[in-house]
């Protein structure tokens, strides 16, 4: 079945562009390609050099989210979009990225803030010349999604197409997207090839073209334009390619139905606890709602492919999974709500809510359409729809002051510290410095500088040692209320207790500190400890698990401390088998393959190789 759809509006007779095939579209798609190379290339010798453009990180980073995208648009939209429609959407979109360009290196440009003797990479008090992670990956996905409903719209002569349009449009773009980077791809691997020929009789004449920027910039551009003109017109090739994608994907849906339906029947009986326990559970569990939302798509499609031989098993499947979204989505937004009330907003919380506000759109609808039994699953095409509008809107909102991450985290972090909740002793100036971007900063210099006395002297000091703060990975983790390893480990079995001694120890102070489970030396984090003994004959020993490394085992050193003996290498499975096993004080210790020795007085230990172990549940038993 081809890709090409019907055009309702009015043919353009004199355009010669609304053609995919046309001579005139594929050099005028060449054309942009070589262009595109050129520009970026124009801009990396700038910003190698630290000249032109490049001194000017408000225009710099604009510049380059425009050259890297409006090609690419524009080559996508050749053939497919009259020349008016296409001039006015490139110039909609070059103000819209234009505009987050411009935001994304304000709010990054910390020289006017810092200290002119701040040095090191990114957020250091120089200008961040580049557009960060988030705009580039949030650009990607937006203009997909964008680009994809544009054309849809176009084909159809309104601005809201039939959703067998959008369907159409979408997949076929990404099946070019996906070849032209596969054939991108492979186009270096041939040149790379001819390289390593060449080399063999000491020609090195290609290998020095290779490294050349104004060379390898420009043919990389150039090849990827080409692969999308190339299956632009060869619909039909991208018709097979996306029917097979999507046969192979939608038989992965009952998989992923069955292993997510069987997870959240074993909450019922595991409770709610172990879950939250992993402190990463609302990433799991919105990343297996996504899953989910990618898979009854793959099966759905356009609402009309399903066969009668397979409509039965396939609508049932759906229907199922259509249900598991939300029950997913409610776990990970209470789960999130737990961390914001205890610890408040953050970068990263504040990014997994708009995705749980997304994610809750897709859930509604589909149990809605789950829940019908007359529009025949009929409601998940105008889910995806409205998901989509609210996607873009989403993505604009948290690109712009509007709903920054940064802008929001720093005055709930801050907030919390003017009303109490959080202790200066316990405030994450570090996040302010390095996390919180230019608002981050604006409040760690009136921290710094305040004179009404709002806070303790010591918030102050901790400001300024922040903003002196150079790299952002020299972190001091030491948290100075001291960690009560009495209220931080629960001890198994119950009724038991800890060794006086080792909840007296001081274990910030222990040279294997970085080593050590995280509730031994924060505050703030809570581990699970069993009492064993893996000589009979000897004194008892601790067994620690945190959650969040290999379990650890203390033993008494005989000169009055407690030590790290060692950590135990295993799976996930095999931890919680061990817990288990601990539990009922069934552990079945044996000594070790290799022996140390003393030679003289001085102790040779042997170091056996570290290996993640897996293991099955009778090799933990006597």
């Amino acid at each position: 079945m081809s890709t090409a759809l019907p055009n309702n509006a009015p043919p353009d007779d004199n355009d010669v562009l609304h053609s995919p095939a046309s001579i005139l579209s594929g050099r005028l798609r060449v054309a942009l390609g070589v262009a595109q190379g050129v520009l970026l290339y124009a801009l990396y010798s700038s910003w190698n050099a630290k000249t032109g453009l490049a001194t000017q990180p408000l225009l710099f980073v604009p510049a380059l989210m425009l050259a890297g995208f409006l090609p690419i648009i524009a080559v996508s939209g050749i053939g497919h979009l009259s020349r008016r429609n296409l001039l006015i959407w490139l110039a909609a979109l070059a103000v819209i990225l234009s505009g987050l360009g411009v935001y994304d290196a304000w709010r990054a440009d910390l020289s006017s803030l810092l200290p002119s003797a701040s040095t090191g990479s990114g957020m250091d008090g120089r200008p961040e010349l580049l557009p960060s992670a988030t705009l580039f990956l949030l650009a990607v996905a937006g203009l997909f999604i964008a680009q994809a409903m544009m054309l849809a719209g176009d084909a159809d002569g309104r601005r809201i197409a039939t959703y067998r349009s959008y369907f159409e449009m979408a997949w076929k773009l990404l099946v070019q997207l996906l070849f032209a980077t596969l054939f991108t791809g492979l186009f270096w691997l041939v040149l790379e090839t001819g390289n390593a020929l060449f080399s063999l009789i000491k020609l090195d004449f290609l290998g020095k073209l290779l490294e050349r920027s104004w060379f390898n910039i420009p043919v990389t551009t150039l090849a990827f334009s080409s692969a999308l003109h190339l299956s632009d017109v060869r619909p039909q090739i991208v018709a097979g390619i996306r029917k097979l994608l999507l046969t192979l994907l939608s038989w992965l849906l009952p998989i992923a139905t069955i292993v997510i339906g069987a997870f959240l029947l074993s909450i019922l009986a595991t409770g709610l606890e172990p879950l939250w326990q992993t402190r990463r559970a609302t990433h799991v569990l919105l990343g297996a709602a996504a899953l989910l939302v990618v898979l009854i798509n793959t099966v759905y499609q356009d609402g009309n492919h399903l066969t009668t031989r397979s409509h039965r098993f396939f609508t049932a499947c759906l229907r199922v999974a259509c249900l598991l979204p939300a029950p997913l989505v409610l776990l990970a937004v209470y789960s999130l709500g737990l961390r914001v009330a205890e610890y408040g907003w953050t970068v990263s919380r504040v990014a997994a809510a708009t995705c749980a506000l997304v994610a809750a759109m897709y859930a509604a609808g589909y149990a809605l359409a789950a829940l019908s039994a007359r529009d025949k699953l009929q409601r998940i095409a105008s889910t995806n729809v409205l998901a989509s509008f609210a996607i873009l809107i989403v993505f604009l909102a948290l690109l712009s002051p509007l709903a920054d991450p940064a802008r929001i985290a720093v005055a709930d972090q801050l907030h919390r510290l003017a009303i109490g909740k959080t202790v200066p002793q316990r405030f994450d100036f570090h996040f302010l410095r390095f996390d919180g971007a230019r608002f981050g900063v604006q409040e760690l210099k009136r921290l710094s500088e305040q004179k009404n006395g709002a806070y303790p002297v010591a918030v102050e000091e901790k400001a300024r040692s922040a903003l002196a703060g150079t790299n952002r990975w020299d972190r001091e983790e030491f948290d100075e209320i001291a960690p009560d390893a009495a209220k931080n480990i629960r001890v198994h079995p119950a009724g038991r207790q800890l060794p006086k001694e080792f909840i007296a120890q001081d274990w910030r102070s222990d040279k294997q500190r970085w080593s050590l489970p995280a509730c031994m030396t924060r505050g703030d984090r809570q581990c699970d400890a069993y009492l064993v003994k893996p000589d009979p004959s000897g004194t008892e020993q601790v067994l620690v698990f945190d959650g969040n490394s290999m379990p650890a085992l203390f033993a008494w050193s005989g000169v009055g401390a407690w030590q790290l003996a060692g950590k135990l290498m295993a799976t996930p499975s095999c931890i919680d088998e061990l817990k288990k096993t601990a539990e009922r004080g069934s552990l079945n210790w044996q000594p070790p393959l290799q022996h140390d020795i003393d030679i003289n007085g001085v102790h040779l230990r042997m170091q056996v190789e570290q290996t993640v172990t897996k293991c099955a549940p009778d090799e933990l038993k006597k």
